[in-house]
Parts: C-alpha cells; sequence; structure tokens
C-alpha cells in the first residue's frame, strides 16, 4: 500500500504538484474559500503524460492516473480551523485495483511535508481515516476503527465529504455517515487528492467552504 509524496522529495515515490493560491471563488455560494469545476486549468493542476502520472482536464473533469507509484495534487488553502468548516469532492474510480490493502486512493488535507491527514477509499467499498507522518505506509495509523466496508459505488461517482464542527470530525460518503473523530490541528495548508498505484480517478470538482 502506498501513500502521496511531496515533489521536492526525490526517490522511489511520486511528487506533489503545489499550486500557491487560494482557487477560484465561487460567488455563487456563501462561505466557500475554495472551488474547482476543471472548467480550465486556473489553479495549475499538472496536465501531464510521465512515467509518473497520466493527468488531462476535458469537459469539466480532472483525469488523474498514478501510472508508477501513488501520485497526488495539492492545493494551498489557509482554512481558519477556528470556524466550523466542509471539504467535499465527487470521484470516480474509474480503473484499477479494487483491494484497499493494496492501492486505495484519497482526500487530505492539514497537511506539511510528510504530515497530515487522510480519507481512504477503494473500489471494494472499503474507507479510513488515517494520520501519517512519514514517507511509508508504516508511517501511518488507521483511526480506530474507521476501516470499514461503506456504500461506495465501486462504478460510478461518490461524492466524499469531511465535516467539522465544533471539536468533531464527521466523514461521509454519499451522504452517510461512517466515522467521526475528535478535532485535531492542522500540520499545514496543504488540501488535496490522489491516486493509488496503477489506478485512475475522475474528479468531478472539489470545494471547501466555511458551515
Amino acid at each position: 500500500m502506498k501513500i502521496l509524496r511531496i515533489k521536492i522529495l526525490l526517490g522511489l515515490f511520486t511528487l506533489f504538484s503545489l499550486a500557491d493560491c487560494l482557487g477560484q471563488s465561487d460567488t455563487s455560494s456563501r462561505g466557500v474559500i475554495f472551488f474547482e469545476d476543471f472548467l480550465n486549468n486556473n489553479n495549475n493542476w499538472t496536465v501531464a503524460e510521465n512515467k509518473n502520472v497520466s493527468s488531462r482536464i476535458e469537459n469539466g473533469f480532472y483525469y488523474l492516473k498514478a501510472v508508477g507509484h501513488a501520485y497526488g495534487e495539492a492545493q494551498e488553502v489557509k482554512i481558519d480551523t477556528r470556524k466550523d468548516f466542509e471539504i467535499e469532492t465527487r470521484i470516480k474510480i474509474e480503473s484499477g485495483s479494487a483491494e484497499h490493502k493494496d492501492y486505495y486512493s484519497m482526500i487530505f488535507w492539514g497537511r506539511a511535508a510528510m504530515t497530515g491527514y487522510y480519507f481512504t477509499f477503494a473500489g471494494d467499498g472499503f474507507a479510513s481515516v488515517e494520520f501519517c507522518d512519514g514517507k511509508n505506509q508504516r508511517d501511518c495509523i488507521v483511526k480506530s476503527n474507521s476501516l470499514q466496508q461503506t456504500n461506495l459505488n465501486p462504478v460510478g461517482f461518490n461524492i466524499y465529504t469531511i465535516k467539522k464542527i465544533g471539536k468533531t470530525y464527521s466523514f461521509f460518503i454519499n451522504g452517510n455517515q461512517f466515522y467521526t473523530m475528535p478535532f485535531a490541528p492542522f500540520y499545514g495548508t496543504l488540501v488535496g487528492f490522489g491516486a493509488g498505484r496503477k489506478v485512475s480517478l475522475v474528479i468531478d470538482y472539489f470545494k471547501i467552504s466555511y458551515l
């Protein structure tokens, strides 16, 4: 099982693409601090074909395939964690191994360098919440009782939501809550998503808003 890598670090692992911006504003909804619908590439997502990644923006979707090791895309978004907030994205697992134990994909937030939080998911329907503090999977801790089978659709789009209300995180797939845990301080400002090794994802949108 592989986890994501930051692009400035060399080695056996894939590197992140960072964008030093707060992203597009969605003026149609109050409280939204970052919104991406992939109608253009104003936020400088990686578009490439190489040994690490195959990625493109097309028809309002971002297509991301981790060719070698796991691969992730990040944006720097400053979230005021004193407020209640929500992170939401709609993603389809297009192809790749369904086994969560080998090739899970993920959303991450509150990340700096190798330290951050992960909301993982895989085509076999399993999801989990992890804290990682290093390059390797052995550096990750699965939060107690978070690894479980969910209502994830293995062949269609799924909506993944992280809500922070008060001192509690709640995690949802397609509107169904599957896990809660105490809020913990951020380590950094990176948020994003990533595909497991040889997994292809289609991302419809990515949104962060205050509640």
